[in-house]
C-alpha cells in the first residue's frame, strides 16, 4: 500500500473550494491530473455518486470507477472521501480547513497496485513518484481556478 499526502493554501473561502472540487463530478477531470471523463455518471457529487472515468499513466489508459463515500461541509471543516477502483484501487480523503481568510486543502491518497500492473508500467517507486507529482499539480490546478475566479 502506498500513501501520498499533500496540502496547499488557497486564497479562497472554504465553501468555494469545496464546491468546485466536489459539486460537479463532470468537471473533476478539468483539475485532476491524468483523469478523463466521466463516461458514465450517477449522482451529482454527493455520497453515493458513482462515476466511470479513464486514468492515464505512462501513456496507458485504465478504466477507473470512483464512488463518493462521504461529502459534507461545515463552517469549521469540510470532508470528501471517495473510493476508486480499477488497476489501482484505494481511497482519497480531501480535508478542507479555513485558514487565514482562505482554505487549506489536504488530499491524502491510499492506494494499492496489483503486482501485474507494476510489471506492465513501472516499478513501485516510479509509480509512487508519478502519483505524488500528479497530486501536486492537481492541487495547483485547484488553487489557480479558485483564486482566479
Amino acid at each position: 500500500m502506498s500513501v501520498i499526502k499533500k496540502s496547499i493554501f488557497i486564497n479562497a473561502p472554504l465553501e468555494k473550494v469545496y464546491n468546485y472540487t466536489t459539486a460537479n463530478p463532470e468537471e473533476w477531470s478539468h483539475f485532476y491530473v491524468n483523469l478523463t471523463g466521466p463516461e458514465k455518471l450517477t449522482g451529482k457529487g454527493e455520497a453515493g455518486t458513482v462515476g466511470e472515468f479513464k486514468y492515464n499513466m505512462l501513456g496507458l489508459h485504465f478504466d477507473m470507477t470512483i464512488e463518493v463515500v462521504e461529502s459534507k461541509i461545515a463552517a469549521e471543516r469540510a470532508l470528501w472521501i471517495g473510493n476508486f477502483k480499477g488497476p489501482i484501487f484505494g481511497t482519497q480523503r480531501s480535508i478542507y480547513v479555513p485558514k487565514d481568510g482562505g482554505t487549506e486543502l489536504t488530499i491524502e491518497i491510499e492506494s494499492t497496485r496489483p503486482e501485474s500492473i507494476l510489471k506492465r508500467i513501472a516499478n513501485s517507486l516510479i509509480v509512487d513518484r508519478m502519483q505524488e507529482n500528479a497530486l501536486v499539480h492537481t492541487l495547483e490546478n485547484i488553487k489557480t481556478v479558485c483564486e482566479g475566479e
